[in-house]
């Protein structure tokens, strides 16, 4: 994968975020990203938390405080982090993949090595941080809606007691591995997304595929980093 290639290249550039025109291309990461995509996670972090409360408390029959917990449990290990890489990934991967693939075929970063400035300062490491900051928020906000959507729909009117009985029910470990999946997830959809495009070819035919196969290997990124947290979380 282009993840374990890419991130020494991004880790150690991460200095030149002293500057500010790479400051810039950071936030316009975090904006297009994150800050528009928000809504939408909150969207379906929500329906997703309803979804699962009716499955489990009305077909399966589980009491109202065991299906929440199964709920908090799901959503912050699994849920969360899996389905906002995999939004990120339909949102903002193939975007990135063109973008950089635009470029290639423009000259514009034949042009960015002539004038002597580094493509993975300017152009790689903020995007890969960038897309990693929006994936840890909104994995975050995804896990809160689908919690809370969970308890209406499990509690009805008295989700308020349903939800504040939650902190000394659901481990803390549990939060902490959300946010640690959902920033490894968002680094490994924006690397994979990055290397395609550099990856490119010099025709304007190569774009779309450049950023078809963004997708297709910024997803199989995720599942299998995924499966390596699992294995390594139960067995290691």
């Amino acid at each position: 994968m282009r993840t374990v290639k890419l991130l020494p290249a991004v880790v150690t550039r991460v200095g030149a975020l002293s500057r500010w025109p790479v400051r810039r291309v950071l936030l316009k990461q975090i904006y297009f990203s994150g800050y528009q995509s928000y809504a939408l996670t909150l969207f379906i972090g929500a329906a997703v938390g309803g979804i699962v409360s009716a499955q489990l408390h009305h077909q399966i029959g589980e009491s109202g405080e065991a299906s929440l917990r199964l709920i908090t449990t799901i959503t912050l290990t699994e849920l969360a982090p899996m389905l906002t890489g995999i939004l990120l990934t339909a949102r903002s991967a193939s975007a990135m993949a063109s973008e950089l693939a635009l470029m290639r075929v423009h000259g514009e970063l034949a042009t960015l090595d002539l004038l002597g400035i580094d493509p993975y300062a300017y152009l790689i490491m903020p995007r890969v941080l960038g897309m990693t900051v929006s994936a840890t928020v909104l994995g975050f906000y995804f896990a809160v809606a689908a919690i809370f959507a969970g308890a209406i729909g499990v509690a009805g009117f008295g989700f308020a007691h349903a939800i504040a009985s939650l902190p000394g029910a659901v481990p803390l470990v549990d939060l902490e591995l959300c946010l640690f999946k959902s920033a490894v997830f968002g680094a490994a959809v924006a690397t994979e997304a990055c290397g395609r495009g550099l990856a490119g070819g010099y025709s304007g035919t190569d774009v779309p595929i450049a950023a078809s196969t963004a997708v297709i290997r910024a997803l199989l990124a995720l599942f299998v980093l995924d499966l390596v947290i699992i294995l390594i979380r139960h067995y290691f």
